[in-house]
């Protein structure tokens, strides 16, 4: 989570701001090799940016105009990383890389599904990229505002920072809200009121309002293939970035981001019935178990008017139709 080496030589062993934290985190020069997109090497100050804090520490965010030309593996993004094991912290219990692909505005967070490459292999993570478009109109809708303002990710992380903000008087190392609190230490009375809320998280989400889904989102989900790198590559990899095989197989991660096909879902949720469709749906039913219908009410109408009142009128008094009586004479 932090570089060693940066904490013995600043003395910052449990980041209290911002700045610190950054003090004493890997800077992105030295554990990013090359970073390829759509099969051309690109310079890495062009193409990542915007450091941001999250739960696991600063994280960097890869942003860039150009499109994928093609899917699969000689399109999209391709870096290599040397995770720098030697300078992890002594209790930090896992070596590799966190990757989140979001929509743009949506935070990375711990809370959100993620996929992590580890160390001594490439990884290829293909993308399979769905857009939520959900009833808005009242009495149907089921949704609520829309990303990236609001995702149910985002509002329980608030609602978790928020209790974290009130009973510990600190903050979450991703939280800023409150910019003047410091950051909550991992260990001591700050490490032991966060674990108690951990503990408590049901009970605590469950009073945050989080239950309706964004009316609109955008949703990455991954697939993932882990393989080795061959002998060859493996010396062809040691010789470009001139180190040994044995650290490679350590420290190395190669990483290829790509949709998995040039296409996405769509999926819209509406109305299963309009107002006027829903009348018409239940006087045609009245219709068909009682047998009324407009056409019936006019032929009565007819009936009763043509057949009954109108003879009446001009003085007959036998009534015509059924039930209608005659004399003969």
């Amino acid at each position: 989570m932090y570089s060693l080496s940066r904490q013995i030589a600043t003395g910052i062993f449990e980041p209290t701001n911002e700045d610190e934290l950054l003090q004493i985190s890997t800077p992105l020069e030295d554990f990013v090799f090359e970073t390829w997109f759509n099969g051309k090497l690109v310079n890495n100050s062009d193409v990542w940016h915007s450091t941001i804090v999250s739960g696991a520490g600063r994280c960097w965010t890869f942003k860039t105009d150009r499109k994928v030309r093609r899917p699969g593996f000689f399109g999209g993004l391709k870096v290599y990383m040397d995770l720098i094991q030697d300078d992890y912290e002594n209790f930090t219990e896992y070596a590799g890389v966190f990757v989140w692909a979001l929509q743009p505005g949506v935070p990375a967070s711990l809370h959100r599904t993620g996929n992590g490459a580890k160390s001594g292999q490439e990884t290829f993570l293909t993308l399979d990229y769905t857009e939520y478009l959900r009833e808005r109109t009242a009495p149907w809708t089921r949704c609520t505002s829309a990303a990236p303002e609001y995702t149910q990710f985002q509002c329980r992380e608030t609602c978790a920072f928020e209790s974290i903000r009130e009973r510990c008087r600190c903050r979450d190392l991703a939280d800023s809200t409150d910019m003047s609190l410091r950051i909550c230490a991992r260990s001591g009375a700050d490490g032991a009121c966060v674990e108690e809320l951990v503990e408590q998280e049901d009970e605590l989400l469950a009073d945050c309002g989080c239950d309706l889904p964004p009316c609109y989102e955008q949703d990455y989900r991954f697939s993932v293939v882990e393989v080795e790198p061959s002998l060859k590559s493996a010396a062809q990899y040691a010789k470009d970035f001139n180190v040994s095989q044995e650290y490679l197989r350590n420290n190395f991660v190669g990483l290829t981001v790509n949709y998995e096909k040039m296409q996405y879902k769509q999926l819209t949720e509406s109305k299963g019935l309009s107002f006027s469709q829903l009348l018409g749906s239940i006087g045609g039913s009245m219709g068909f178990f009682l047998g009324i219908s407009l056409v019936s009410i006019f032929e009565l109408f007819g009936d009763l008017v043509g057949m009954r009142l109108i003879p009446r009128y001009f003085g007959h008094k036998n009534l015509y139709g059924l039930g209608a009586h005659y004399k003969n004479d």
